[in-house]
């Protein structure tokens, strides 16, 4: 028995693009390095004043040679984050040939998997090039989109499928970066598989003529109704998994049950790769660090 058939069998986990497409048939469009203590480092706003700055906050980067050298690396693993989201941008909007996708639904198997972080990171870096870009937190029953950003919670999804606002009023406008606005969940609720039936298709068609691309963060796909219906309001749908920690039993099921809805998968998102799960793959970001290290020279 070969090697890489005897890991398959020990463990039953997703580790590489490789294997994704081998055993599930189905596309890798990213693959995003892990981060240390990426919950709370990988805040899109959080970020854009980390980069670039000393362990202090502010530029100096002096103190204990150990203290600098693990600035010098969350840096290096913050940029390599930052790029790899670049690279599924592209990925995603040049994968679909035939038509331009306008929205793009992001979910997973099940929670703590990283969705709303890819989501919201997606979402800054498209509208980082200038384009206008809406996203909408339609996990209803536990919203972490206004976390990320640090913006209100009060009003939001909820209440526009209610019928209680216009989304358009609902919609919050962001100057960093400036181009990307944001749609709330509102207030948790326990109705939220009740409330996606009221409008979502109507809502994100509306919302695709007024932005360049829509960001649906949508809960996880396995045992709630919500994105069943969310996945096919939407011109594409893509799932984030988790290397070394999502099983190949329940993306394969989450694969499956799209295909059965005939929803259009644009592909996965391999997330929190490292060196140990993907020892190839995390080769890649050693060597883009190289790249623009001598570049800069």
């Amino acid at each position: 028995m070969g090697a890489a058939v005897l890991s398959d069998v020990l463990d039953n986990t997703i580790r590489d693009p490789d294997q994704v497409a081998r055993l599930l048939n189905a596309d890798v469009i990213g693959s995003l390095p892990a981060v240390k203590d990426w919950r709370r480092r990988l805040s899109p706003i959080q970020m854009q004043g980390q980069i670039g700055t000393g362990h202090n906050g502010n530029g100096n980067g002096h103190g204990h040679p150990a203290a600098l050298a693990e600035v010098v690396e969350n840096e290096q693993m913050l940029s390599n984050y930052e790029e790899a989201i670049r690279t599924l941008r592209n990925s995603i909007l040049l994968t679909d040939f035939d038509r331009r996708l306008r929205s793009v639904l992001m979910t997973s198997a099940s929670p703590s998997e990283g969705k709303s972080t890819v989501a919201a990171h997606l979402a800054a870096t498209h509208a980082q090039q200038h384009k206008r870009t809406l996203l909408i937190d339609g996990d209803l029953r536990r919203p972490s989109v206004h976390r990320l950003f640090q913006v209100p919670n009060n009003v939001g999804l909820c209440d526009v499928l209610l019928k209680q606002i216009s989304w358009l009023d609902a919609v919050i406008m962001t100057d960093s970066p400036k181009g990307l606005d944001i749609l709330p969940a509102g207030p948790a609720t326990r109705r939220a598989s009740d409330l996606m039936g009221m409008g979502l298709a109507e809502l994100i068609e509306e919302a695709a003529r007024e932005y360049d691309l829509v960001v649906l963060d949508a809960p996880p796909l396995l045992g709630f109704a919500e994105p069943l219906q969310m996945a096919t309001a939407v011109d594409g749908v893509i799932i984030v998994a988790r290397a070394g920690d999502t099983s190949r039993k329940a993306l394969s099921t989450v694969i499956t049950t799209l295909a059965r809805l005939r929803a259009n998968l644009v592909g996965v998102v391999l997330n929190e790769v490292h060196r140990e799960v993907s020892a190839g793959y995390y080769y890649y970001y050693g060597h883009y660090n190289k790249y623009y290290t001598k570049r800069s020279q």
